[in-house]
C-alpha cells in the first residue's frame, strides 16, 4: 500500500521495507516536530527545480533512506556481514551520485563532503574493523566474513541518513532568500510555511 501511494503521488518508490518505515501516531508526531524545528533553523531558499535538481533531491532522499535501513540492520544483526556489505555499497553509490551532481553544477560535492569528513574522523575504527578507505573516501571490505562492525561510525552515519532523508533539499543548488531566527527555535518565517513547499508542489513529499 505504501509503495502504491508513493507511486501515484509522484513515482517516488524508495527501496525500503514498509514495516520499518511506516510510523505510528507517536513516531509521526515526533517526525513532524523534527521537520518543524528543521524548517525554523534553516534559511529560506529559492530553488530552481530543474529536472536534474529534482532527480538529485529524490536520489539523495531514497539513497539515504536505503542506507539508513542497511546501517540499522548491520548494527542490530548477530551476523551483520551481508547488511554491512549492502551499507557500504549504498554509501559508495550516494557518494558517486553526490560527486556527479557537484560536477554538473561546478560546486563542492554535497553531501559527499560531509560523508568524507565523517569517514576521515572514523578512519581508525573503520580500519580496525576490516574496512578500507581509499584516497577519495570510498569504502570497501578488506576482510571477508568479518563479523565486527564499526558501531560508532555506523551510529553517526545513521544520524546523517536521518537528516538527509528529512531534508534532501539542503543538498541542491539554491539561493538563500531569508535567514532564519538564529536565537529562537520556536519562530519560523513570516511569509513561508515550509522549506519543503517546492517539493509539495511537485508531489514529491
Amino acid at each position: 500500500m505504501v509503495e502504491a501511494y508513493n507511486y501515484y503521488a509522484g513515482g517516488f518508490i524508495p527501496k525500503v521495507n514498509p514495516k520499518t518505515n511506516v510510523h505510528n501516531r507517536r513516531e509521526l508526531k515526533n517526525k513532524y516536530k523534527s521537520i518543524v524545528a528543521l524548517n525554523n533553523a534553516n534559511p529560506l531558499a529559492m530553488i530552481s527545480l530543474s529536472p536534474e535538481t529534482s532527480n538529485y533531491a529524490l536520489d539523495v532522499k531514497s539513497l539515504s533512506m536505503e542506507l539508513g535501513e542497511a546501517v540499522a540492520d548491520a548494527m542490530n544483526s548477530d551476523q551483520p556481514g551481508e547488511a554491512l556489505d549492502t551499507a557500504l555499497q549504498l554509501y559508495n553509490k550516494l557518494l558517486t551520485r553526490s560527486d556527479e551532481y557537484g560536477q554538473l553544477k561546478n560546486k563542492p560535492s554535497r553531501p559527499g563532503c560531509e560523508l568524507r569528513k565523517l569517514v576521515s574522523e572514523c578512519a581508525d575504527e573503520l580500519t580496525a574493523n576490516g574496512i578500507a578507505v581509499d584516497e577519495t573516501g570510498f569504502l570497501s571490505k578488506k576482510v571477508d566474513g568479518l563479523d565486527s562492525v564499526p558501531k560508532d561510525f555506523l551510529g553517526k552515519l545513521k544520524e546523517k541518513c536521518e537528516y538527509m532523508s528529512m531534508n534532501p533539499m539542503e543538498y541542491v543548488e539554491k539561493r538563500v532568500f531569508s535567514y532564519a531566527h538564529l536565537h529562537r527555535s520556536d519562530v519560523g518565517y513570516a511569509y513561508a510555511q515550509s522549506v519543503y513547499t517546492g517539493m509539495f508542489f511537485n508531489s514529491y513529499c
